[in-house]
């Protein structure tokens, strides 16, 4: 447990920032909500990221630094020199390929909006210019924080989603006037947020861990090295957000405010996913790689099932509090402005299943490290393609075409996948889902489910949705508290063991 406790303070800093960006981001949708409603030019702005978000979860999104660290810790391990020159070459060459990937979808953004049937294509080419070119941004700053992660450096990649939100909630509220000035300056603020949170700033963070910045030529022998070995993380991460995409694509189809109303939605039920799960995903990921370098398996075995048994524990709890008060919440967040009523019933039943897709959102943030640590690359993505079609096939499939039922289509999805994933990993032959996880797994979900009937059954109304929600949530909280400390769980210590 001594390597556990040494990743509390790098979890603890991402997770911080994390809130800090998420908080910022809740009030970059509530400011969205408010000045658009469940509108066309909301819908226009979600559909002008779809290709521009695929591309940041390539980069900003972690998957270059799960890449890039188990290479530079080889490098280290066998004490090659040159890591400098290195990491430089990459930069480089990888910096231009990604602006040059940037301008050929510039050039094609007509293409894709007629593509993506977008209604107002004018706004969408509008929206789209600062958005595709921010992901160049995005991407050279992703390379810079792996570079900070590999050296166990946190503090200056935390700040770079704060500006972005921040950037962003500056320029919407400069250009608020109508829903489509507002999402133009909702564009305008990301680009300017990238460049300054995830380029200037990293640059910083780079010096400070002692990278030294000169011409190098890129190696060709370099980056086909590191495309081979990315090739899978590329197409599996984009495999990680199809939930996303998939509800946009069909969304799309629904009528106007459909893929909105599920942006909203996503955006409450994922925070505990970004503040915890991906915190401790990329906190540890470091660590978990060094220890398979070096052969710790019993060390790496162990803090993957305390991860995982903690994130079961937490994201539980918070499944409860949001599928509970799903109303409460949506009211609370969104309802001023243009986001009416009607739309917090619209947005709420659309939370309450995609508030399950919590569970499996954080399995997979640990999990599927856990198989790149091992350089296993290709086994999620061969999984994770074959669910995708699967979802794909039932959406088109479908007899009923409404935002509920999609969202069922693709959170079952994320539980499928996310299950045969838990069950298939092991480490030197030996399954992590051993007899004590599976019990701590079991109690989580069997408590779960006690508390949710009562709770339903209870009816309880305090009279006032505030009031609702924190004396729900407090009620959830010590309930769930009280059951899992008489049957304590194997790998949460609630008291100190004796």
């Amino acid at each position: 447990m001594q390597e556990y406790k040494k990743l509390i303070g790098p979890i603890s800093i991402i997770s911080i920032a994390y809130l800090s960006s998420r908080l910022l981001g809740f009030l970059r949708e509530i400011l969205l909500a408010k000045w658009t409603g469940v509108s066309s030019a909301s819908d226009t702005l979600d559909l002008a990221f779809i290709i521009p978000d695929f591309l940041f979860y390539l980069s900003a999104g972690g998957y270059l630094a799960i890449t890039l660290i188990p290479i530079l810790s080889d490098l280290k391990q066998k004490n090659s020199g040159g890591l400098n020159d290195y990491f430089l070459s990459l930069l480089y060459g990888l910096s231009i390929i990604f602006i040059f990937i940037s301008a050929i979808f510039f050039l094609f953004k007509n293409e894709i909006g007629l593509i993506l049937e977008v209604q107002n294509l004018n706004l969408f080419l509008k929206l789209f210019t600062p958005i595709v070119f921010s992901q160049a941004f995005f991407f050279i700053g992703a390379i810079l924080m792996s570079y900070q992660y590999f050296h166990n450096d946190f503090k200056y990649p935390a700040l770079a989603p704060v500006i972005y939100n921040f950037s962003i909630i500056l320029f919407g509220w400069l250009n608020s006037s109508t829903p489509e000035s507002t999402v133009y300056g909702f564009a305008v603020g990301g680009f300017i947020g990238s460049v300054i949170g995830h380029f200037f700033i990293q640059l910083i963070g780079v010096k400070k861990n002692g990278l030294t910045f000169k011409l190098v030529t890129p190696k060709i022998k370099y980056i086909k090295e590191y495309l081979t070995v990315s090739l899978p993380l590329i197409v599996g991460q984009s495999i990680a957000v199809m939930d996303e995409q998939l509800f946009r694509i069909f969304g799309s189809l629904l009528g106007a405010g459909s893929v909105a109303s599920f942006r909203y939605a996503r955006r409450i039920a994922l925070l505990p996913v970004g503040i915890v799960a991906q915190a401790v995903g990329v906190a540890s990921y470091p660590t978990l790689s060094k220890m398979f370098v070096e052969k710790k398996f019993d060390e790496l075995k162990n803090i993957i099932r305390t991860q995982l048994s903690s994130l079961f524990l937490f994201n539980v709890v918070m499944v409860l509090i949001l599928v509970i008060n799903s109303e409460e919440i949506i009211s609370i967040v969104y309802e001023r402005g243009r986001f009416s009523s009607a739309d917090v019933i619209r947005v709420s039943s659309i939370m309450k299943i995609v508030a399950l897709g919590v569970i499996p959102w954080s399995i997979n943030q640990i999990v599927n490290r856990s198989y790149y640590v091992q350089k296993r690359y290709w086994f999620p993505v061969g999984v994770g393609t074959i669910g995708t079609l699967g979802t794909t096939i039932a959406l088109l499939l479908s007899s009923n075409a409404s935002e509920v039922n999609y969202s069922v289509i693709i959170i079952s999805f994320l539980w499928a996948y996310a299950a045969f994933m838990l069950f298939s990993l092991k480490i030197e032959e030996e399954s992590i889902l051993n007899g004590d996880l599976i019990y701590d797994i079991f109690l989580c979900l069997l408590f779960s489910g006690i508390i949710y009937t009562v709770l339903i059954n209870l009816n309880l109304d305090f009279g006032n949705i505030i009031y609702n929600l924190v004396i729900t949530s407090i009620i959830v909280i010590i309930s769930f508290l009280v059951s899992i400390s008489i049957i304590r769980m194997n790998y949460v210590e609630f008291k100190r063991r004796k």
